[in-house]
């Protein structure tokens, strides 16, 4: 008996063992740590995107952003540059130069006549109070440099009040105001010309900077540095060159020697445009071909660090963007406190398709915004707007671009799951919204860093009037537009051991909002 009991756990020994499929389900927060094109696909954190478009992340869930709509019509030319002028009395003003004229856009509907005629619609601007006037002060390199009061706008001259003498005004391409001074830049050279403190008119100074730019080339902007958040001993006068050199000065007189300076001459990446330079709190952010630079770190070292870049995380795309698109009018970051963003700009196409890259100034989380083909930002009394063509757009704004859907796109981290190595098999995606009507989208999965088309469906119709606790569960509302999508039989392709799942909603009556996503999968064993 006792050999026979041997054999049989012999026999059952030598048995295949039964592989078994195990089921699990996951939930991984939306995407709130944004896109990612930096790291490697199987490196990426669980809240981050391999895309993310016109979503935007905030510190808790990923939002869909604004539309725009129209608000000022009637422009003859093509809209360049957006300028504000910001009166004493806070009665502050939005302009639009073409290269017709220069068009007051501060109210909505159909514009009145130009009030200055230009030949170029590409300016730099700055605002100036010389403590009688406060000016709205822009210049071109083409035309005579624009001078508005608030009531009269002149092109200033050697002739006009005020007075530009010196230099051709006509060569004055770029501007700033430092510790109470206005410099301007001069096209196709290397020097800058500068007034008395205090003076919107008068006669210019030369500054060469040629001898303390080894690089050559010729300088493309300029900007006050304040270190310290105000005005004080840790102010520096910073100006940028075609060749990516940064030239610091500090002091307050140019023609003085004992009061004026050279702290360095740094090598940080060509500039992006005459835009290139942002005041970002208390420092300045650079667009350079290697991505946007705050500049007290791109100056800190002897090399530029792109660990260093507020663009790290988006590096690939952000390098790609600057190699194919660098030689194009439109690059240009702007601050939008309103919604704590950062802007940058990217003209794909000058006069045609452009794209945004947007950070969050809490989180540093990145995601991309498509159909904003706007040639230049402003924002005017918290609001943000863009020019484009004979059209002036209120920006992240209603739930609609213009009469056109919002597409919404997102395709989140590969993961795992926790389960190195093992193979997985979906059988549903369920993204977690928050929505506030009907709404029709599309989910999808990806395995094993594949990339392919959307193709998914899931579809839904909130009860009119649905109120907290009196709808069904998994079917339409609870909890005041809490949504989850239905499971569904998912195809044969949805099986590998990385899992990354997409979604795509076009809408233009909702806001969504995405808390989450649940996975569910059956497990089978390690590869």
């Amino acid at each position: 008996v006792l050999a026979v009991r041997q054999a049989a756990v012999s026999r059952f020994a030598r048995r295949p063992a039964v592989r078994q499929q195990l089921a699990h389900v996951r939930s991984v927060p939306a995407p709130v740590g944004g896109w990612n094109s930096h790291d490697a696909l199987a490196a990426m954190k669980p809240t981050d995107a391999v895309a993310l478009e016109n979503l935007w992340p905030t510190t808790s869930y990923v939002e869909s952003r604004g539309g725009f709509a129209s608000h000022a019509t009637g422009m003859t030319g093509t809209g360049k540059t957006l300028a504000n002028y910001n009166s004493l009395t806070g009665s502050n003003k939005l302009f639009c130069f073409t290269e017709q004229g220069i068009y007051n856009v501060t109210s909505a509907g159909a514009v009145g006549a130009s009030v200055l005629a230009r030949t170029n619609g590409k300016h730099q601007w700055v605002n100036f109070g010389d403590g009688t006037n406060n000016y709205l002060i822009a210049c071109n390199g083409v035309d005579a440099p624009a001078y508005y009061d608030g009531t009269t706008a002149t092109a200033v001259t050697g002739a006009t009040s005020p007075a530009l003498t010196g230099v051709a005004t006509t060569e004055l391409i770029s501007l700033f105001v430092f510790k109470g001074r206005l410099i301007f830049i001069q096209k196709a050279s290397m020097s800058f010309w500068y007034l008395a403190s205090g003076a919107a008119g008068g006669a210019l100074t030369e500054f060469d900077l040629s001898a303390e730019a080894p690089a050559g080339g010729y300088l493309m902007a300029g900007a006050a540095w304040t270190m310290d958040g105000g005005d004080g001993i840790d102010d520096y006068a910073v100006f940028m060159s075609s060749e990516g050199e940064v030239i610091i000065y500090k002091g307050t007189n140019p023609s003085s020697a004992s009061t004026w300076a050279k702290v360095g001459t740094y090598q940080i990446g060509k500039p992006l445009g005459r835009r290139c330079l942002t005041k970002y709190g208390g420092d300045i952010i650079v667009l350079t071909q290697n991505g946007a630079f705050p500049l007290s770190a791109a100056t800190a070292t002897a090399s530029v660090d792109s660990k260093l870049a507020l663009s790290f995380k988006i590096e690939n795309a952000f390098n790609d963007a600057a190699r194919l698109y660098s030689s194009n009018f439109g690059w240009k970051s702007i601050l939008y406190p309103t919604k704590s963003a950062f802007i940058v700009n990217v003209p794909k196409t000058e006069d045609g398709d452009h794209e945004q890259y947007v950070m969050n100034t809490i989180t540093k989380a990145w995601c991309k915004f498509t159909e904003w083909d706007a040639e230049d930002f402003a924002v005017l009394n918290s609001e943000l707007y863009f020019c484009d063509g004979t059209v002036v757009y209120k920006a992240w704004s209603g739930t609609v671009d213009g009469t056109s859907d919002i597409i919404l796109y997102a395709k989140q981290a590969f993961s795992d799951y926790g389960l190195p190595g093992v193979q997985k098999h979906v059988s549903g995606y369920q993204p977690v919204l928050g929505i506030n009507g009907t709404l029709s989208f599309l989910t999808d999965i990806d395995v094993d860093f594949k990339d392919t088309a959307i193709t998914g469906t899931a579809t839904y119709s909130v009860p009119a009037g649905a109120l907290w606790d009196t709808a069904v569960w998994d079917t339409s509302v609870w909890g005041a537009g809490l949504q989850i999508a239905k499971e569904w039989t998912s195809p044969d392709e949805w099986t590998g051991v990385y899992i990354s799942g997409k979604i795509k909603i076009a809408t233009d009556t909702l806001t969504v909002q995405w808390y989450s996503s649940n996975i569910s999968f059956t497990a089978g064993g390690p590869l």
